[in-house]
């Protein structure tokens, strides 16, 4: 694949319930976990979503239903026709004895990363952070996975509380080699904190995510304030050191048109 949009036939799609499901197409693309492909439905709109697996003939993206894109989304059935370009931007890197933090559907994209570790022989643990039991999509196949830890946040599932609230005991009960996360903004700058608090800083790979228009690093659209880095070729996936200087954190996200709504 590439930036140029083609279609391709949904082979299943996968109902973790009414506002969360998974989408599988045949094996069109390679990508490194935490890249993103640009989805496009006709005459609705087109938007970013990493891969949340990779099998031997299929990939597969993971949606929650969130906006009108992605409410519409949740109409698609196996058969219908989608648009896919990519895979842009820049992905996790594998690191020995990662701890992987997810909060919500953040945890989409950890789930293609946590498969390629395991199939590298590499250990890794993982926080899977939600609000509600309701929110975890592969229940089933992740409460199997030894590596795993679930938080909720009303603790109807797991552990009562939030992810980053569990990785100081992960740290003292075995030292974190890495941190990778995605979820919510709020979410990734404490996994940041959290790993500048401890005696050695913990390398951070965090995935942000911006409004995008072009994927390719022209329009200016992603770009973060205070450095121009770009969340489509930079990012989504950024280091640590990559934050020093961005000015835009609890700020609204620019929209559409370009602007930032005011607070």
């Amino acid at each position: 694949m590439s930036e140029y949009m083609q279609t391709y036939q949904v082979r299943r799609v996968l109902t973790h319930h009414d506002g969360l499901k998974s989408f599988r197409f045949g094996r069109v693309l390679n990508a490194a976990p935490g890249q993103f492909v640009l989805a496009w439905l006709p005459g609705a709109d087109e938007k970013p979503f990493a891969l949340s697996g990779v099998f031997d003939d299929e990939i597969e993206i993971t949606v929650k239903a969130v906006g009108p894109f992605t409410r519409q989304l949740m109409n698609v059935k196996a058969g219908d026709w989608i648009g896919l370009r990519g895979p842009f931007g820049s992905g996790f890197q594998l690191v020995e004895r990662m701890v992987l933090v997810g909060g919500g559907i953040g945890n989409a994209p950890l789930r293609y990363l946590a498969q390629l570790l395991r199939e590298e022989n590499m250990p890794f643990r993982w926080v899977l952070g939600v609000k509600t039991a309701e929110d975890l999509a592969f229940r089933e196949e992740l409460e199997m996975m030894p590596e795993c830890t679930v938080v909720s946040e009303n603790g109807s599932i797991g552990q009562k509380g939030r992810a980053v609230d569990v990785l100081a005991a992960m740290h003292e009960s075995e030292p974190i080699g890495a941190l990778a996360a995605s979820g919510p903004e709020g979410m990734l700058l404490a996994v940041h904190e959290f790993a500048k608090t401890t005696s050695s800083e913990i390398p951070v790979q965090l995935s942000f995510e911006r409004y995008m228009k072009c994927a390719v690093g022209l329009c200016g659209q992603c770009c973060l304030d205070g450095t121009g880095l770009r969340i489509c070729v930079e990012g989504p996936v950024l280091s640590g050191h990559q934050l020093h200087g961005v000015t835009e954190w609890d700020q609204p996200h620019r929209g559409p048109s370009g602007r930032r709504p005011e607070l």
